[in-house]
């Protein structure tokens, strides 16, 4: 994919100010200077029931502190997801819907990259895009949705050791202990 840059689509900013995340989660680097690339990563839960939808976490992480929460991944959990992505995601649909809609990222968000699903059929799901200063970035990775279903798949694969990891993550930043962490994939 050709780099090109967007302002940063709404479903991706701060929840509670609707602005850019300022920091990143791990080392508090200010990612408004625009010298580190950065991910940001949005976890829904819709109750469809009440006709809403919530944010369970939603954290920016520079790309410094995300290689070594790679890193820290076991190499069994690595290979394991490597070889998920490549065999289950459908970048074709995902151009399909960029190509249909160039310059509206949050159409891109439709469906999820594994398994094809409407978002609206969803009940849980999550986002995720790559992004530099106040500007998301396509030539890393376009953003991308991930529901349930993949995402439970996905937690399978992990050794014992990375779910801890991950469960370490997610009690130390958003104070969820892990026997309430359920099928939560820091991609």
């Amino acid at each position: 994919m050709e780099e090109k840059t967007y302002p940063i689509p709404n479903v991706f900013l701060a929840t509670d100010t609707q602005k850019p995340i300022p920091h990143c989660i791990q080392c508090d680097h200010d990612l408004m200077l625009g010298d580190r690339f950065y991910m940001i990563e949005k976890i829904f839960k819709k109750y469809p029931n009440l006709e809403k939808t919530e944010i369970l976490f939603e954290y920016a992480v520079c790309v410094t502190c995300y290689e070594a929460m790679k890193d820290k991944l076991s190499v069994e959990s690595r290979d394991n997801l490597a070889n998920y992505m490549l065999k289950e995601a459908d970048f074709e649909s995902l151009m399909k819907r960029i190509e249909k809609h160039p310059d509206e990222p949050e159409a891109w968000l439709t469906h999820c990259l594994f398994k094809g699903t409407p978002k609206e059929e969803m009940t849980e799901f999550q986002v995720g895009a790559y992004f530099k200063g106040d500007r998301m970035v396509t030539n890393m990775l376009p953003p991308f949705l991930v529901g349930g279903a993949a995402t439970e798949e996905m937690n399978a694969l992990l050794s014992k050791e990375t779910q801890d990891e991950m469960d370490d993550f997610v009690g130390q930043h958003f104070g969820i202990p892990p026997e309430l962490r359920k099928d939560i994939i820091l991609i």
